[in-house]
């Protein structure tokens, strides 16, 4: 065979090395392993062409590793009191889309309809209006916000816009019901439950007793079918303010204390604080470019509705989520184990404990970088085919 031939052929090799990079690692752009590639082709010596052989074997080999299960979820907002809610529900949708995740459920903690109207709304937009549905009933926020009822009325030349399951409301059941069958109708040890608003729902689930659904207690169900609770509360970093109360721990106490006092020793708790998804902006010239591959889309409008255009918002919610499915990705760093607990002044705070299985994420200001590209990658794919 010549070597102008050999070279033709590892052309093709290379090519097809390229390829299966951008499957293996889809939401960035692997451009160290391209110029890696791209050199060790050019240099033509015959103990380059055997490395490169031999990586493409490694790359066909990963290709053909068997994926992991896609994660259960259980996603509990406060859809309405932020933007960012809205986004992280849009990346459950793109990684569900991805094979790497099953939305089993939605709750909102906000007890004003349109919060979760605008949730059905926008699983309908990606093609999963079966999604279970629940809401809370005397909750500790009932404002309708600036943009859930906005999108979800919607309209042009008299036709909504949106599809959606339920014309109303009352039509969806409470919160705590669709929670408990969710969890009873799921293997053992097989539910990620993400939290980003407030823990009212998840307090009034410990404390369920057992009932038709199931004959467990929320606390024995939680046990038994929750593997871990990804949530976004309270704050970690060395700069806090003394008097700072972050959000969601700040406007339901009470149930965040409950849950903290009432949670499974056995499951581990991983929290995003507000100092992480501070630091991780979704920029406004994602939301201005990267959504029009529709004329009307929730999210894009949800987000020019929260504010003024144009503006940067932090990704507080969407750092559980994209932890609770990824978590092996070196998106973040964790802190140390220990316990989380309400304190007297009503704010969550973390012990260390070397037997403890509690941690907050961190960050690095090149996992900042990276985290910010994956997140607008994901929030603004568009609905799969």
């Amino acid at each position: 065979m010549s070597l102008n031939k050999e070279y033709q052929i590892m052309d093709s090799y290379y090519e097809m090395i390229v390829v299966l990079e951008i499957r293996l690692y889809p939401e960035e752009k692997p451009y160290h392993l391209f110029h890696l590639n791209r050199q060790l082709f050019e240099m033509k010596d015959a103990m380059k062409l055997k490395l490169l052989a031999v990586f493409l074997c490694f790359s066909i080999f990963q290709s053909e590793s068997p994926a992991a299960p896609p994660v259960k979820l259980i996603f509990d907002t406060d859809m309405g009191n932020d933007i960012d809610d809205a986004l992280a529900l849009a990346v459950i949708h793109a990684l569900q889309s991805r094979g790497e995740c099953e939305l089993l459920a939605v709750t909102s903690s906000k007890d004003n309809p349109w919060s979760i109207m605008y949730c059905d709304v926008v699983n309908s937009f990606y093609g999963r209006p079966g999604i279970p549905l629940g809401t809370v009933s005397k909750g500790v926020t009932n404002l309708e916000g600036s943009y859930t009822r906005k999108v979800v009325e919607t309209s042009e030349k008299g036709q909504p816009v949106f599809a959606r399951r339920f014309q109303n409301a009352e039509q969806i059941p409470d919160a705590v019901s669709v929670l408990r069958s969710t969890l009873a109708a799921q293997p053992d040890h097989s539910v990620v439950l993400v939290v980003v608003g407030f823990s009212t729902n998840i307090a009034r689930l410990l404390q369920s007793p057992g009932d038709q659904i199931s004959p467990l207690t929320g606390l024995e169900l939680v046990s038994r079918k929750v593997k871990l609770l990804s949530q976004m509360i309270g704050r970690f970093d060395r700069d806090k303010p003394a008097d700072f109360h972050e959000y969601n721990v700040k406007l339901d106490v009470p149930a965040a204390k409950t849950v903290y006092k009432l949670w499974p020793a056995e499951i581990p708790i991983v929290v995003s604080g507000w100092e992480v998804g501070r630091a991780i902006q979704n920029r406004a010239s994602s939301i201005q470019n990267d959504y029009d591959y529709v004329k009307y889309h929730p999210v894009k409008m949800g987000y020019e509705y929260w504010h003024e255009m144009p503006y940067d918002r932090p990704t507080y919610d969407l750092t559980s989520v994209l932890y609770a499915i990824r978590p092996g990705r070196g998106y973040f760093g964790l802190s140390k184990p220990g316990q989380f607990k309400i304190n007297k002044l009503g704010k969550l705070e973390h012990t260390v404990k070397p037997d403890g299985n509690q941690q907050y994420l961190t960050l690095t200001p090149d996992q900042i970088i990276r985290v910010q590209e994956v997140l607008e990658n994901l929030s603004s794919q568009p609905p799969a085919k």
